[in-house]
């Protein structure tokens, strides 16, 4: 099954597969292949990670260096030169509208540039409902809310897991990611009773997939979409 807007998150649905940097486990990450991998491995959501080019072209990567070079200090162009790179708009072009995107922002500074190249996608309002953002900054988020009451934000934690009580009202967070270590019964309650998609990173054994969706976790990021997908319950 694939989703392919937020708004699906809501329904009661088994616990759903979110493909790790597209299925990093799959295909390098990051990148159109793993992107499709997730897709052809069954994702219901691909996740990637994106940051700026020193000309300011928003680009997947999770590190800020790609091939050695720093992205702060290196051109599109020089980058492409170097290894193979992934923009933005390349994943939109081929993505956009048939899967939900689920886009980690890894610099406060990268929101104008990723929310422009959204944009020319965008036709109505309601076209945001077709990403989720998500990001371990709340500042990033605090950005992206200010472009307007239609997108979707999702807060990650690293250890604690209460920190999105903290920044639920200012934010209306449409979904919370919590590390496979720091998961809190409570945390998860609230989080529940408020509506809120929960979500553990990064899951890839399926014996821990499923104790996670026992424990009431809507869905797991994982390398390996299709072992996942094996393991759980089974999707109407």
């Amino acid at each position: 099954m694939r989703l392919t807007r937020v708004k699906y998150l809501r329904y009661n649905w088994p616990m759903l597969v979110i493909g790790h940097r597209g299925a990093a486990g799959l295909a390098p990450e990051n990148t159109l292949a793993a992107l499709q991998a997730g897709v052809d491995a069954g994702a219901d959501i691909l996740e990637f990670d994106v940051r700026l080019t020193s000309d300011g072209v928003p680009v997947l990567a999770h590190n800020p260096r790609l091939a050695g070079k720093w992205l702060s200090q290196t051109t599109l162009a020089e980058l492409q030169q170097a290894t193979t790179v992934t923009t933005l708009q390349e994943v939109l072009d081929v993505f956009f509208g048939k899967i939900l995107l689920n886009i980690e922002i890894k610099q406060t500074k990268s929101v104008p540039a990723v929310c422009e190249a959204i944009k020319l996608y965008i036709t109505r309002d309601s076209d945001w409902d077709n990403i989720l953002f998500s990001s371990f900054k709340p500042q990033a988020l605090v950005l992206l809310r200010e472009n307007g009451d239609e997108l979707n934000l999702a807060l990650l934690h690293h250890i604690n897991p209460f920190t999105y009580m903290r920044y639920h009202k200012k934010l209306n967070l449409s979904a919370v990611g919590f590390h496979r270590l720091h998961i809190n019964s409570i945390a998860l309650a609230v989080a529940k009773e408020l509506g809120i998609f929960t979500y553990v990173y990064t899951v890839d054994l399926p014996k821990t997939a499923l104790r996670m969706e026992q424990r009431g976790l809507d869905g797991v990021v994982t390398n390996y979409p299709n072992k996942l997908n094996d393991a759980l319950t089974p999707k109407a």
